[in-house]
């Protein structure tokens, strides 16, 4: 259960950074699909950041996640971690070079 809250914040931070820096002109978005997603509508993209999360609590309360399920749910929130700690990195990158 902790898991898939941290998925929904992290979604919610990353989509929120990935907003920033895009608009900002500081970073472009590296995933293809999300590419095509933001060039169709934030609103699009927003809605997939939040979605995905919420449909996978929905299932855990359905069917808690045991075994190799569990360790996939892991990995993704091992692989979130990373995106946040490479938006905070372009984030002070941004901050050291706006002055």
């Amino acid at each position: 259960m902790r898991f898939c809250i941290f998925l929904l914040v992290a979604g919610l931070l990353d989509a929120v950074l990935t907003h920033f820096g895009i608009a900002s002109g500081f970073v472009t978005e590296g995933n293809p699909v999300m590419k095509v997603v933001i060039s169709k509508s934030w609103s699009y993209f927003y809605l997939i950041k939040i979605s995905l999360p919420l449909l996978l609590l929905g299932l855990f309360y359905l069917r808690p996640l045991k075994g190799w399920t569990k360790a996939l749910l892991l990995s993704t929130c091992v692989l979130y971690f990373s995106v946040l700690v490479i938006h905070a990195a372009w984030i002070f990158l941004y901050m050291n070079t706006s002055y």
